[in-house]
């Protein structure tokens, strides 16, 4: 791992021209080498704001200084900002004459990293920070501010906090061998097992809708030949990307595009029309469209309303069947050919050309994928590396529970506080109590410096 005793400084803002951009500086030297690229005498006043020239190898530069001291910083360390005309040029003078005077640049999450070593942060919050920085629809910011908030680490601690304690428990009993359960009673080794179990099969459950969160939504659009599906994946999309043609059968393969529809990142899926064909080319399209309909999330199932009903229609209504799926009559800037109420479901009118329905459309489909729930305990797992050491702990409370249910409360204690052991080992990875410096290495490597 890297050192953590001398002073890292990094741009913290993004790479470009801006208006304003932040150099971080944090460690035991930060506050002397800010003071002498000032050329100051007088002492930062802590948390609070001061304008200064900074000398920035040769470039002057006015900037806004914010000193954090120690431990009450990001880091938990000495940490100086300091905000500065956001030219690439400036800040890599400032950056420059940092490392002059003693600094050394920072590598890839390296301030995070000293966050967590400093106990300002464990391993879920971290990487939460990531998250949030990298988040692209407001759902995934919601997700990872809850959890840089503590809200899935105050829930492990929690759950790891019982563990512990009849693990400790059960190790007192062990030093009485002739005593049996002597410091917990059967039935409540039992109890607490089986509620375990129940605790980590919550946060596990709930997983589904953290990874459609954190990965994206599937939406497809599924149609008979000129139903205007086209037209209403670039009007969803925003742009021109499908071609759209009166001429039936133009789509033949899946055209795609990854988009924010409401809360969530998306996948929207536009589809060849769905019909019997002696055109081998189109087969394929409509064989690889029913594929996507199968493995969608969401389907919307366009309509045309400017157009009588056709069997084709009615039967593809009747197929895609079920609680994800949005129905539209598309083309309502056209004559109605037939009532919204002859589908006898929930239809939403559409038009691609003015926009009428869309935000309807959009907001069905962000309801669809749970945009208007919290999960229970607002405890939402979105990472996979945090889903693959609970299932790990989960199995391991489960193999407890089964063993000491099968031997009727019997089972000696050496075996369920075993099974307790690798149970909070897994749980004590996720948030860092016990986590591999190559893995730690791993996760901060995908930060961006100077965060």
């Amino acid at each position: 791992m890297y050192p953590t005793d001398d002073t890292i400084v990094a741009v913290a803002t993004p790479p470009g021209h801006s208006g304003v951009g932040v150099v971080r500086l944090s460690g035991p030297g930060a506050n002397a080498i800010g003071l002498a690229m000032a050329r100051r005498s007088l002492p930062w006043s802590p948390r609070l704001v001061t304008r200064a020239r900074l000398d920035g190898d040769g470039l002057m530069a006015d900037a806004l200084v914010t000193y954090f001291p120690t431990p009450k910083s990001y880091t938990g360390e000495d940490v100086l900002e300091l905000s500065a005309h956001g030219s690439p040029v400036v800040l890599a003078s400032l950056v420059r004459q940092a490392v002059m005077l003693g600094a050394r640049l920072a590598r890839a999450g390296e301030f995070t990293l000293r966050a967590f070593m400093n106990g300002k942060l464990d391993l879920v919050q971290a990487e939460a920070a990531r998250d949030l920085v990298e988040a692209v629809s407001p759902a995934q910011a919601r997700a990872a501010f809850d959890q840089l908030d503590g809200t899935l680490s105050a829930a492990l601690h929690a759950v790891a906090g019982d563990m512990r304690e009849l693990q400790l428990q059960l190790e007192a009993s062990m030093d009485f061998p002739d005593e049996g359960y002597h410091f917990v009673e059967r039935d409540e080794v039992g109890r607490v097992l089986e509620t375990l179990r129940l605790r980590l099969e919550r946060l596990v459950d709930g997983s589904a809708r953290g990874q459609l969160v954190r990965d994206g939504a599937r939406i497809v659009i599924a149609g008979t030949p000129n139903a205007g599906k086209s037209s209403l994946f670039n009007a969803l999309v925003g742009a021109d990307r499908a071609i759209v043609s009166s001429a039936p059968g133009t789509t033949r393969d899946l055209v795609t595009a990854r988009v924010v529809l409401g809360d969530f990142a998306v996948e929207i899926i536009d589809t060849a029309g769905l019909r019997a064909s002696t055109d081998l080319v189109e087969q394929e399209g409509v064989r690889r469209a029913g594929e996507a309909v199968g493995h969608a999330d969401v389907v919307i199932v366009a309509v045309d309303g400017s157009r009588p009903l056709s069997d084709d229609d009615r039967a593809l209504v009747e197929r895609v069947e079920g609680p994800a799926r949005v129905l539209v009559a598309t083309k309502s800037d056209l004559p109605a050919a037939w009532g919204l109420e002859q589908l006898g479901s929930e239809i939403t009118a559409v038009s691609s050309r003015t926009g009428a329905g869309l935000a309807d459309v959009t907001r069905r489909v962000s309801l669809l994928l749970g945009g208007d729930r919290r999960p229970a305990d607002h405890v939402l797992i979105t990472n996979q590396r945090h889903l693959t050491l609970l299932g790990a702990s989960l199995s391991h409370i489960g193999h407890a529970c089964d063993g000491f249910s099968a031997s009727g409360g019997a089972l000696p204690e050496e075996f369920v506080a075993a099974d307790l052991q690798l149970a909070l080992e897994s749980l004590d990875e996720v948030t860092g109590r016990r986590t591999p410096d190559d893995i730690l290495h791993e996760i901060f490597a995908r930060f961006c410096i100077g965060k």
